[in-house]
């Protein structure tokens, strides 16, 4: 567990050195950002299936700080160098904050999620990369009475939905943030995205 903390405080604090390095105009070192050989490189050694859990965070209502609210096991591929696919992420997780109960009630009963997110390797000492999630299309639900095509959607972040590989113990992990529900296309404020986030964490890659 405190390797685990150590890890992610230390990609944390080199993911956003190492973006805010890449997108400014006026970062002095350029010629020392990755080749573009290297970061090939980096994202052929990351490929392959990877086992752990998913873990969600979300704000504790009296303190107002950040806590672990569940936990389940997954697992999820990095199959080129550009997607990720997460396999078994919970509808109940999704569901979590939409505040219309029926809507909630009717997405946490839905079979676990395939979840399929673009990826891009922008560093590699140590090897970091933004994840950007595609939208999980749910379908015809029941919403207010009507019927509505939802989908569920992540919200994307540079500063904080990145993940990261240990090239010494072969394990990765990825930062989510937030749901928003969208109603027939339309972003619909049923969930407050800013509070709920997730992090995948693997044992030693397969």
């Amino acid at each position: 567990m405190k390797r685990k903390n150590l890890l992610f405080l230390a990609i944390a604090f080199l993911a956003t050195f190492s973006l805010a390095s890449c997108l400014n105009d006026d970062y002095e070192s350029k010629a020392k950002l990755p080749s573009a050989e290297e970061l090939k490189a980096a994202s052929k050694l990351i490929q392959g299936s990877y086992q752990g859990k998913i873990y969600q965070y979300g704000l504790n209502d009296r303190t107002g700080k950040s806590e672990k609210k569940d936990s389940v096991n997954s697992s999820w591929e990095i199959k080129d160098d550009s997607t990720l696919v997460i396999r078994n992420f919970p509808s109940k997780m999704l569901a979590a904050n939409i505040t219309d109960s029926v809507l909630r009630k009717t997405i946490a009963a839905l079979p676990d999620q395939e979840i399929k997110c673009a990826i891009g390797v922008y560093n590699v000492k140590p090897i970091l990369f933004l994840a950007a999630p595609y939208a999980i299309n749910l379908g015809k639900m029941t919403y207010k009475g009507q019927v509505h095509d939802i989908s569920i959607h992540f919200r994307f972040d540079p500063s904080f939905t990145y993940g990261g590989y240990d090239t010494e113990s072969k394990t990765t992990a990825c930062y989510l943030k937030g749901v928003g529900v969208f109603v027939d296309g339309v972003f619909d404020d049923l969930a407050t995205s800013p509070l709920t986030t997730f992090l995948i964490y693997s044992k030693p890659k397969l």
